[in-house]
C-alpha cells in the first residue's frame, strides 16, 4: 500500500491533484472511490493507494499554474509506504486578479469540487442537460449555485443546444432547456434564447464555428464566442468536429491546430466587422477526456472574487484564453476590452507590456493589430526589455491583442488575450474583406438547410433573410480593405 500526500512546494500546505499512473504492464490505473477519466484520475490532498507490487510511472498537475511532477515508484509485496509529493507553483494569476474558468464540464455533481481543486479552477458550468439527457428531468432543481472555499463556485444547471446550426452553451439558466425534443433545423436554438430574455443573469457562449454564428451574432444573441472548444484536446489527435461546425478549408487549416487557427479566424473577422465580442473557452470534461478547465478563460477582477463579478467582466472583455501559457499583459494599466480614444486625425502609439508564464517552450510571441501579426518578439528580447514589446501604431481605429503559441506538435496550445479596441474620431473600422465573409457565409448555411417545404422552413429562412441583411448592412458601411 502506498499513502500519497500532495503538498504546495513553498507554503507546505496540502494540494489536490490530477494523476496519470502508468502500471507494470504500461497500463494507465483506475482508482476507486475518486474521480476518474480517460487516463488520469483526480483526488484531494491525500490518497491511499492498494495496488499490486511492481514498478509504477505516473505524472501529476494541480492546474497550468503549477509545474508538471512525473517520476515513478516501486512496490513489493507487503510493502507499506508514505510519499509526499511536493507540487512548484511558477506563477499565481489570481494574486494578480486573473481568476480561471470553464464554462463546459460534464462530470458528476459529487466530483466537481474534487475536479475543480485539482485544476486550480475557479468557476465552472456543469452542464446538466444536452439535446439528449436532461438529468434534472422530474426532479427539483434547488439552488443552481453552489460556493465553495470561498473563492470557487459552479452552476449546476448548465447546457447546450448543439445541432444543425452549431453549439451554443447556456450558463446561469435557472432551469434546464427542453432541447431535448427539438428537432436538427427545428426550432431554432433562437427560440430557446429569446425565452431566457428576462434573465439578465444568462450567459450565451457561441463556438466561433458554428454554422449559426452570423445569424446569432445578427440578432445579438451571443455574450462570448469559444475560440477554445472541446474538439481541441490535450492530447491532440484527430478530434471529431464540433456539430453543426462550418468546415475549414483542409488545406489551410490542417489538424487539431488548423482547426484551432480556423477558430480564432473567424473570431477575428468579427472583430473587423467592428463587433466587439469577448473570447471564452470550454473544456467539455467528461464529454470528451479533457480534465476541467484544461481550455480555460480568465477574467480579471478589482478586488476581491465575486461569481456575478465574474461573469460581468467576462462579458466586459476583461479576459485572457489558454490552454498553456500564461499571459498577464500591462498595456498602459489598461484591461482587455478597454477603449483607446483620440479625435479625427490624431494618431495613437501604444505601449504594450506583459508577463508570461508557461511550462511549454514557447514558439512564437505576436502582438496582433487588426487580425494581422504587428510585431513577433523573441523571449530573450522579451526579457531584456523587462516585459515591453514594440509600440503599436494607429492612424484609424482598430483593435489588437497578444497571442503565445507553445512548442507542442501533437495539439495547438496558446493563450490569448481579449482584444483592446481603438477609437479614432467617431468611425469605427469594418473590413469589407470580413463583411462579405460572414454575408457569404449566411446564404452558404441557408442553401444547407435541410426541412420540407413550409411554415417551419420559411420561419427559419426569413431569419437568415434578417441575417443577411444585417450583414449587407455592415458590408456597405466598410472603409477598410
Amino acid at each position: 500500500m502506498l499513502h500519497l500526500k500532495v503538498v504546495d512546494s513553498e507554503t507546505k500546505a496540502p494540494l489536490s491533484a490530477r494523476m496519470h499512473l502508468v502500471n507494470p504492464r504500461g497500463n494507465r490505473q483506475r482508482i476507486p472511490g475518486v474521480p476518474n477519466l480517460d487516463d488520469h484520475f483526480s483526488f484531494t490532498g491525500e490518497l491511499h493507494l492498494e495496488l499490486a507490487p511492481g514498478r509504477y510511472t505516473f505524472e501529476m498537475e494541480t492546474g497550468p499554474e503549477y509545474r508538471t511532477r512525473s517520476g515513478y515508484f516501486e512496490l513489493k509485496s507487503g510493502d507499506e509506504d508514505n510519499t509526499t509529493l511536493e507540487m512548484t507553483r511558477f506563477v499565481d494569476m489570481a494574486a494578480d486578479g486573473w481568476w480561471s474558468g470553464d464554462l463546459f464540464v460534464q462530470r458528476g455533481e459529487i466530483d466537481i469540487e474534487t475536479l475543480m481543486l485539482a485544476e486550480d479552477l475557479h468557476v465552472a458550468v456543469n452542464h446538466a442537460w444536452d439535446n439528449k439527457q436532461n438529468a434534472y428531468e422530474g426532479k427539483p432543481v434547488g439552488d443552481p449555485l453552489a460556493i465553495f472555499g470561498g473563492d470557487r463556485a459552479w452552476w449546476r444547471l448548465g447546457g447546450r443546444d448543439e445541432r444543425a446550426g452549431g453549439r451554443m452553451i447556456f450558463a446561469n439558466v435557472d432551469a434546464p432547456l427542453a432541447v431535448q425534443s427539438a428537432k436538427p433545423e427545428y426550432p431554432s436554438t433562437l427560440s430557446f434564447v429569446n425565452e431566457l430574455k428576462s434573465n439578465a443573469r444568462v450567459h450565451r457562449a457561441a463556438d466561433a464555428t458554428a454554422w449559426d454564428l452570423p445569424l446569432w451574432i445578427a440578432q445579438d444573441a451571443v455574450d462570448s464566442v469559444v475560440i477554445a472548444g472541446p474538439e481541441l484536446e490535450s492530447k491532440g489527435g484527430a478530434a471529431k468536429p464540433a456539430p453543426g461546425s462550418r468546415p475549414a478549408d483542409r488545406l489551410l487549416y490542417r489538424g487539431a491546430q488548423g482547426r484551432a487557427r480556423w477558430a480564432q479566424q473567424i473570431y477575428f473577422h468579427l472583430l473587423n466587422c467592428g463587433i466587439r465580442i469577448p473570447p471564452s473557452a470550454a473544456s467539455g470534461s467528461g464529454a470528451t477526456s479533457n480534465p476541467p478547465g484544461y481550455n480555460r478563460v480568465y477574467v480579471h477582477l478589482d478586488g476581491e472574487f465575486s461569481y456575478d463579478a465574474w461573469w460581468r467582466e467576462l462579458a466586459a472583455g476583461r479576459v485572457m484564453v489558454t490552454n498553456g501559457p500564461m499571459i498577464r499583459p500591462f498595456v498602459e494599466n489598461r484591461l482587455p476590452g478597454d477603449v483607446f480614444t483620440a479625435s479625427a486625425g490624431e494618431s495613437l502609439e501604444i505601449e504594450v507590456a506583459l508577463n508570461l508564464g508557461t511550462r511549454d517552450k514557447i514558439a512564437y510571441l505576436e502582438v496582433l493589430k487588426n487580425g494581422q501579426v504587428e510585431h513577433e518578439v523573441r523571449l530573450d528580447d522579451l526579457v531584456k526589455n523587462q516585459g515591453r514589446l514594440p509600440k503599436i501604431h494607429f492612424d484609424e481605429s482598430g483593435w489588437f491583442l497578444v497571442r503565445a503559441v507553445a512548442e507542442v506538435p501533437e495539439t495547438y496550445r496558446f493563450a490569448l488575450t481579449g482584444p483592446y479596441y481603438v477609437q479614432i474620431g467617431d468611425q469605427p473600422r469594418i473590413s469589407k474583406t470580413s463583411a462579405q465573409f460572414f454575408y457569404d457565409w449566411v446564404f452558404e448555411r441557408a442553401a444547407a438547410i435541410q426541412l420540407e417545404a413550409g411554415d417551419q422552413r420559411n420561419e427559419i429562412l426569413e431569419m437568415h433573410r434578417e441575417s443577411r441583411d444585417f450583414w449587407r448592412d455592415i458590408f456597405e458601411r466598410a472603409n477598410a480593405p
